[in-house]
């Protein structure tokens, strides 16, 4: 009795630990895979719209993702089935948790390595050039003034924070990423760092200070095992001596910036933090001292934009296609990456049918646009 009760607390105190372990692999796959699919997205982008090259070490990272997604979510499955199996072993148990802490440990090695300034190249006989996500002027159409205002921002020493917001698909991330751009061009300006990191729903505090200690150069062997108010120690000691421009995007929540050891920008050390949301009372939270509002482009403008995109000669090829060009530039909602994403997918349509199938997709599966121009 006492050998089988001793087993059973022994069992108790291990399916307790397996338990947090699965959550953790849990919540660590699903990081990784929302990383996964945003730089997918970008990717995606540059090589459907402008032919250019995935760079090497942004498609390995990628197959090394899948793999370890796959590889998680098929030990998710089998430690699930043996803590319903009456028949399972404390060692088969055992082994399988050896492994899934190992795969724990994997997944968010690769959740480190997953953020990148630059996702593709544009490979010709001149060489390589690196594309970073917008570079020519004409891919912001009606987005100039509200990047002119920003980089104006960053200029004047009485605003520290600066919040740009607006719904999904209105060039939020297209402007933050012209400014960042821009820095780097300017030789960072005055900045002694420019550092990106992109946010989104799942907050990770964690993370972002991880992105920040590779931006700033910090090496530290023993990083990973430091705890979360040593690793804002450490940043905070660095970046309080320096000017630094932090570009966050895709909020949604407050980001604790002191929690993760950011000094606030003010008018004695020169730094700057944008961020990018959808929401104004985000804004309000997060202390911006300016709030940008980015609108819809209203009709004119968004139809020059479509044209531009899906070509004159393609909308007015058929005297039936201007009608509908203008029914599919309607559904696009003033939002500047979707009249640009279905402009260029629609340039190659000269047939009227092809142009009503599109206007019944749209009607019935809008897309859902959010992330950089194309």
């Amino acid at each position: 009795m006492g050998k089988d009760f001793k087993s059973m607390v022994t069992r108790c105190i291990y399916v307790g630990k397996e338990n947090d372990n699965v959550k953790k692999l849990k919540t660590a796959t699903e990081e990784l895979k929302d990383l996964r699919n945003n730089v997918m997205k970008r990717v995606k982008m540059y090589e459907d719209q402008q032919k250019l090259k995935r760079l090497e070490k942004v498609q390995v990272w990628l197959r090394q993702a899948d793999v370890a997604i796959k590889e998680a979510e098929e030990i998710l499955i089998a430690m699930m089935s043996s803590s319903s199996s009456n028949g399972s072993s404390m060692m088969s148990c055992h082994k399988m948790d050896k492994k899934l802490c190992k795969k724990l440990k994997e997944v968010n090695e690769i959740k480190s390595r997953g953020t990148f300034d630059v996702v593709v190249e544009n490979s010709g006989i001149g060489g390589s050039m690196m594309i970073s996500t917008v570079d020519r002027d004409d891919q912001t159409v009606g987005l100039e003034a509200v990047s002119g205002l920003v980089w104006r921002c960053m200029t004047v020493d009485n605003t520290g924070i600066i919040g740009l917001y607006g719904v999904e698909g209105v060039g939020k991330t297209t402007v933050l990423t012209q400014v960042n751009n821009r820095l780097l061009q300017h030789k960072l300006n005055g900045f002694d760092f420019v550092i990106w990191v992109f946010v989104s729903k799942n907050l990770n505090l964690e993370r972002i200070q991880d992105t920040i200690r590779e931006k700033i150069g910090f090496l530290d062997r023993l990083w990973t095992n430091k705890t979360e108010e040593e690793k804002a120690g450490k940043i905070f000691e660095i970046l309080s001596k320096r000017r630094f421009a932090l570009f966050l995007d895709d909020v949604w929540e407050k980001v604790d910036l002191v929690k993760a050891g950011v000094p606030p920008p003010d008018g004695q050390n020169g730094s700057k933090i944008v961020f990018t949301t959808c929401s104004d009372e985000v804004c309000r939270e997060m202390g911006a001292q300016t709030k940008i509002k980015m609108e819809k482009l209203p009709w004119e403008r968004a139809w020059d934009l479509f044209k531009k995109n899906a070509g004159e000669d393609t909308v007015k090829s058929h005297p039936d296609i201007t009608k509908v060009a203008q029914e599919v530039a309607a559904k696009c909602d003033g939002l500047p990456l979707a009249l640009v994403t279905i402009g260029r997918a629609m340039a190659s349509k000269k047939t009227p049918q092809e142009w009503r199938d599109a206007l019944y997709i749209l009607s019935n599966s809008p897309p859902n646009f959010s992330g950089p121009i194309p």
